[in-house]
């Protein structure tokens, strides 16, 4: 009888591990929601005549998406970038990760459009008057690197990339005459980027 207690004791034991096992590997599944805070240094040769003046700008972004299965995510990510004024850009990233492995190659992808919404007034006098202001434009930024996974539910990135930033501004002026102008600004940059994703 005490043999008996003892097998079926042991049997139940055995049953709770395995589902807690289940349950496990159901929590940490390869399907799910994500969230990526990355920051990146958008690097050029510095260029007076252009708003991104600083040959390194500053970028940091925040992606929540859901991860299809073990290799491919999609996400929608807001940001802010400071050129000679900050931009804020809102897109669609797109994630291939290409390997089950701890450590991955990573293939991304970030498309959609940067807002900007900064205005001055250049001059100011009583027979003259310029206004400047800038209205954002599409932004576009493959990136390539590797994934290291850290914990279940942590992974740690590191990418370099290519950044694109079209970027529009119009200019008002008031003098002897009215004048509108408008300037178009075609951003090129080296992209360098570390985050972590949390899932």
């Amino acid at each position: 009888m005490k043999r008996l207690l003892l097998l079926l004791f042991c049997l139940l034991v055995m049953s709770a591990i395995s589902a807690q096992n289940d349950d496990m590997s159901a929590k940490f599944s390869s399907t799910g929601w994500f969230n990526l805070t990355q920051l990146s240094f958008l690097i050029a040769e510095e260029n007076q005549q252009s708003p991104a003046k600083s040959n390194m700008a500053p970028s940091l972004v925040n992606i929540n998406g859901y991860r299809c299965n073990e290799y491919f995510s999609i996400g929608l990510g807001l940001g802010m970038t400071a050129f000679s004024y900050t931009v804020f850009p809102v897109f669609a990233d797109f994630r291939i990760n290409f390997t089950k492995a701890n450590m991955s190659p990573v293939l991304a992808i970030k498309s959609g459009y940067a807002f900007a919404n900064s205005s001055k007034e250049i001059f100011s006098g009583y027979y003259y008057n310029v206004r400047y202001k800038n209205t954002g434009g599409g932004m576009f930024n493959p990136e390539i690197g590797f994934r290291l996974m850290m914990a279940e539910r942590a992974d740690f990135m590191l990418t370099i990339g290519y950044y694109y930033q079209h970027l529009e501004s119009e200019i008002k002026g008031q003098a002897y005459y009215n004048m509108t102008h408008n300037r178009i600004t075609d951003i090129n940059r080296l992209s360098f980027s570390i985050g972590f994703l949390f899932k």
